[in-house]
């Protein structure tokens, strides 16, 4: 499979590249209390409190943030980039199914304003993500598995 890479450049700079989103997947042992609400505070808990959850399809989705990282340009003027987490909580027999990606904007600085669950203004759609936010993403999925893990 190949990974898709998208680069920016200004000059003989290299601004950042984004390469395809490796969403954190894993199982845990079933608790007492729901899998959903589970994920939902542990999310809180390290500083993405969830706004906005349907529990019927297990979906959770975090507040949008400015990351405060320049990436590029959009209309010839300096973008950031703008991100959420979304985690999807399944259940099976005995366990619980876990999948944690984030959704991702390239947004002209100044130029959007975000709420609670929604981003808008002058803003792209992104499918990769830079190496830095790919490792916050790897390194919140290892807390939430190892705090749903201890849990019971």
């Amino acid at each position: 499979m190949r990974a898709l890479v998208l680069c920016l450049s200004l000059g003989p700079f290299m601004i950042g590249c984004a390469a395809m989103q490796r969403p954190v997947e894993f199982t845990v042992p079933d608790a007492k209390d729901a899998p959903y609400d589970r994920v939902s505070r542990e999310l809180a808990a390290n500083g993405f409190g969830p706004v906005t959850g349907n529990r019927e399809s297990g979906i959770i989705h975090t507040k949008w943030q400015d990351t405060g990282f320049k990436y590029g340009f959009i209309q010839e003027q300096s973008a950031t980039i703008v991100r959420r987490f979304t985690a999807v909580v399944s259940r099976a027999e005995g366990s619980a199914r876990v999948i944690l990606r984030a959704d991702v904007k390239r947004c002209i600085q100044g130029g959007f304003t975000v709420d609670d669950t929604d981003v808008r203004g002058s803003c792209e759609v992104m499918d990769g993500l830079v190496p830095s936010h790919q490792a916050e993403l790897d390194r919140l999925g290892a807390k939430l598995r190892s705090a749903l893990s201890s849990r019971g």
